[in-house]
C-alpha cells in the first residue's frame, strides 16, 4: 500500500525491551480492542461470528487490489464506492482455505449472503462486497471510531513504554533489521494466491 506519510515523518517503532517487559498488558489491550471492534462490527451488520469472517474475507478481497495499488486513484480514496474494474474477488474454496472452515459451510453462509444482498457474484466464483460497505460504516462513524482506538492501543503502548517515537537513525536500522515487517501476513499471501 502506498505511504501518504510525509518524509521526516515521526513512526512508532515497537521497543523490544519495553514491550517484553509489559507483554501482558500491551496483549490485553490489543485483544480487546480487536474483539470489540469484531463484535460492534458483526452487530452492525447483523451477523454470527462465521458469517461475519466470511463476509470480513470478502470485503477484504473487495479492497485489497486496490489497497495495494501504488498509484490508487485518489476519488476512490474516500467513501464513493470502488467500480466494478478496481474491485477484486474471492471464491469460495479460497475462502474455505484461508478460514480453515468447511467448503459447504462457506457454501451455506455465502447463500445466506447472496440473499441479504450483502455480496454479489461477478462471475462465477468471483465473490465481492455489493458496494457501499464503507459508506454505509461510515453514517454511524463506525470507520472513524475503530481509527480512533487503534490510535488508543498505540498511545497505551507508548504510555506503557512499549512503542517510542523513532528517530531517523534509528529509523533506518530498524527497517533493515525487520525489512520482512513490511511484507503481507500469512493470511494476506494466502488471500491474493
Amino acid at each position: 500500500m502506498r505511504d501518504f506519510g510525509e518524509k521526516g515523518s515521526k513512526r512508532l517503532m515497537l521497543d523490544p525491551e519495553g514491550y517484553a517487559a509489559r507483554e501482558r498488558l500491551v496483549a490485553y489491550e490489543i485483544g480487546n480492542t480487536l474483539l470489540m471492534l469484531n463484535l460492534e462490527l458483526q452487530r452492525t451488520f447483523g451477523l454470527r461470528a462465521e458469517e461475519f469472517q466470511v463476509f470480513m474475507l470478502i470485503v477484504m478481497s473487495t479492497v485489497q487490489r486496490f489497497a495495494r495499488d501504488r498509484n490508487p486513484n485518489e476519488s476512490w480514496l474516500g467513501r464513493t464506492p470502488l467500480p466494478p474494474e478496481a474491485a477484486g474477488s474471492i471464491s469460495r474454496r479460497r475462502i474455505s482455505e484461508t478460514l480453515d472452515i468447511p467448503l459447504e459451510t462457506v457454501r451455506r453462509t455465502v447463500a445466506g449472503l447472496l440473499a441479504r444482498g450483502m455480496i454479489v457474484e461477478r462471475s462465477r466464483g468471483c465473490l465481492l462486497t455489493s458496494g457501499g460497505t464503507l459508506a454505509r460504516l461510515g453514517q454511524d462513524e463506525l470507520p472513524e471510531r475503530m481509527a480512533h482506538r487503534f490510535l488508543t492501543v498505540s498511545n497505551t503502548m507508548l504510555r506503557l513504554g512499549a512503542a517510542h517515537l523513532a528517530d531517523s537513525e534509528r529509523t533506518a536500522a530498524s527497517k533493515r533489521e525487520h525489512a520482512g515487517s513490511d511484507r503481507a501476513s500469512d493470511v494476506e499471501r494466502q488471500v491474493s494466491r
